[in-house]
């Protein structure tokens, strides 16, 4: 096929020489494509203000025999409060990199990228951006099939856990982004959160 449209969010956007950007889409039926925005570099270019990082867009690509080219590139949604707060910004690309290492190219990846547009949409809003993307994080590990059996957890690795934090777990695995805000967590279980989570998506990488 060598035309291709498609939705996709822009996960990575490199400089290439002087003119063009390489660019990571993640597409939710192609998957990982990565795409050149020739000119893209340059003032004037068409994709000015459309090719960065976090947007979601529409693209029309071509397939040439040796790279994928960009031919148009609308953005739908730009994530405005990104820009005004450095820490939701940092997270929600902490989200796209980590996202960007654990799916391939060329399959159907559904899920992943309603997942990603959903934790993307409760950074954007909500304040409690730390446990949004903790709860990114275990959605995630589940997936990928990453994620222990909360129910049982007889894994070795992780007989260490409290009750306490199983039972966080199991609330942020199953609990949309509106109600895992009104969570309330001391400092030590969200210590203890976060280094669960690393702990799980090192299985991942």
């Amino acid at each position: 096929m060598r035309v291709q449209k498609t939705q996709g969010i822009i996960l990575q956007v490199y400089p290439r020489g002087e003119k063009d950007y390489l660019v990571t889409i993640f597409s939710p039926l192609f998957g990982k494509i990565k795409a050149y925005a020739k000119g893209g570099r340059r003032m004037e270019s068409k994709f000015t203000g459309h090719i960065d990082i976090l947007n979601i867009c529409n693209f029309e690509l071509y397939n040439g025999p040796h790279s994928t080219i960009i031919t148009e590139c609308t953005v739908i949604i730009s994530f405005a409060n990104f820009r005004e707060h450095l820490n939701k910004f940092y997270l929600a690309a902490e989200s796209a990199k980590m996202t960007n290492r654990c799916i391939t190219e060329n399959e159907d990846h559904q899920t992943s990228y309603k997942l990603l547009i959903e934790t993307l949409e409760a950074l954007n809003t909500f304040e409690k951006e730390e446990i949004i993307f903790e709860a990114f994080k275990i959605k995630l590990c589940e997936i990928l099939g990453i994620m222990p059996d909360l129910y049982s957890l007889n894994q070795t690795e992780f007989n260490d856990l409290s009750l306490r934090i199983k039972k966080i777990l199991k609330f942020l695995l199953e609990k949309p982004y509106n109600e895992i805000i009104n969570l309330s967590l001391e400092q030590e279980d969200t210590n203890n959160l976060k280094k669960t989570t690393q702990q799980f998506l090192a299985f991942s990488y």
